[in-house]
């Protein structure tokens, strides 16, 4: 377990360091399927959300800007789609836990809505300034739904490992 200072201070490391293998594992999946299919990996969001559990809310959204200035200008070159994204999703995970019982059924579904968001914000903002033009034959099946299949199957492997090493057991169980 990382000690909550620590925690503090890595996190935005760690998010870059996921970010890039974000953009390799994507590219693989890509290659891998003769570019078919796409299925864009989301660690960074991942940990986001697991992360907004125990961070202060004003640090991650001012992270999630930086690592969305950076997805911007990796992946797209215009700066404001992903540093839009990135802080709103921030928000709706500091949202739901306020609203809503943390369990692991709770932060699946998150996972499942976030990334649904994440994709249909991104073409939205994307299609409205005229740098893409995707129709729904391909999105939905060819895009979407093998983006959400291969982070749902991340969460399923990582969720266990990544809270026992990001935020380890609640703090009435060490009885602090």
């Amino acid at each position: 377990m990382i000690s909550r200072t620590t925690l503090k201070y890595i996190t935005p490391f760690l998010l870059f360091f996921l970010f890039l293998i974000d953009a390799h594992v994507t590219r693989i999946i890509a290659a891998w399927t003769d570019n078919i299919y796409v299925a864009n990996a989301h660690l960074a969001l991942l940990v986001l959300l697991i992360v907004s559990r125990v961070v202060n809310e004003r640090f991650l959204l001012g992270t999630s800007l930086v690592l969305g200035t950076l997805y911007d200008l990796y992946y797209i070159g215009v700066v404001g789609i992903y540093a839009v994204i990135f802080p709103l999703l921030v928000m709706v995970f500091y949202f739901f836990k306020k609203t809503i019982q943390q369990n692991i059924l709770t932060l699946f579904f998150t996972v499942v809505i976030s990334v649904t968001l994440f994709e249909l914000i991104s073409l939205l903002l994307q299609s409205v300034f005229g740098l893409t033009g995707v129709s729904s034959d391909f999105f939905v099946p060819r895009y979407l739904g093998p983006t959400l299949l291969f982070n749902i199957l991340t969460f399923v492997i990582l969720i266990f490992p990544l809270e026992k090493i990001l935020i380890g057991p609640p703090e009435e169980e060490l009885g602090i």
